[in-house]
């Protein structure tokens, strides 16, 4: 079952939340029972040299950290991989497609104006957003999931990332499936271009929130 915290009349309006917006990131990117996780080093001198994209990926729930370079860019996504068999694809700031963090996540389809796709700052997203999940299951088979998130923006603040301070603004995506079961993303994104440095998002119901660091943001130009 997908697990959440929801705000009380949340369908008819988003107002009167305001007040549970802590809780909600603090569910988010601390999920209870805690599992014991490694978070791996990430060394900012030597990516830089590289003049490699990066990001740093963790699962909490189930207990997986890895650092991913990016490799391929395809049909505007970006293919991260890591070591272990595992990876991630961003499509903009939005978690595309998952491998080796507990049940593959496939593909997200979603609207175009999708704000994690399209960098949108905060306060000039969408009202709602719709988006279908395809998680992986046995053989060839998947499971289709459709769920409308809406938006709150919350607090202004500067986070660090990897060594590095970005001034952000936070915003917490209330979601609900079409089965009627619940699921919270939080991002943070520069406060002047609405770029995502940090997110947490549903990728799946073993996995749930996973939590993407970009530790350099990919440049096609380069």
């Amino acid at each position: 079952m997908i697990k959440g915290v929801v705000c009380a009349g949340l369908i008819a309006s988003l107002s009167g939340c305001i007040g549970t917006l802590g809780q909600m990131r603090d569910a988010i990117l601390n999920p209870n029972p805690e599992v014991e996780m490694r978070v791996p080093g990430v060394n900012r001198a030597a990516i830089e040299a590289a003049d490699l994209a990066a990001v740093l990926v963790l699962s909490p729930t189930i207990g997986l950290g890895a650092v991913g370079v990016a490799i391929q860019m395809r049909d505007g996504r970006i293919i991260y991989n890591a070591n272990d068999n595992r990876g991630i694809t961003l499509e903009g700031g939005l978690v595309y497609a998952t491998l080796g963090f507990g049940t593959n996540l496939q593909a997200v389809t979603t609207q175009s104006d999708d704000p994690l796709v399209r960098e949108t700052r905060a306060g000039a997203w969408p009202a709602e957003v719709t988006r279908t999940y395809y998680i992986a299951k046995r053989g060839t088979e998947f499971a289709q999931i459709t769920a409308t998130c809406r938006n709150q923006v919350g607090r202004t603040l500067a986070i660090e990332v990897a060594e590095a301070t970005r001034q952000v603004v936070e915003v917490v995506e209330i979601c609900t499936t079409q089965a009627g079961e619940n699921f919270n993303n939080v991002h943070y994104l520069d406060a002047g271009t609405g770029r995502i440095w940090r997110t947490s998002q549903w990728t799946g119901p073993v996995q749930t929130n996973i939590q993407v660091d970009v530790i350099e943001q990919f440049d096609p130009d380069a």
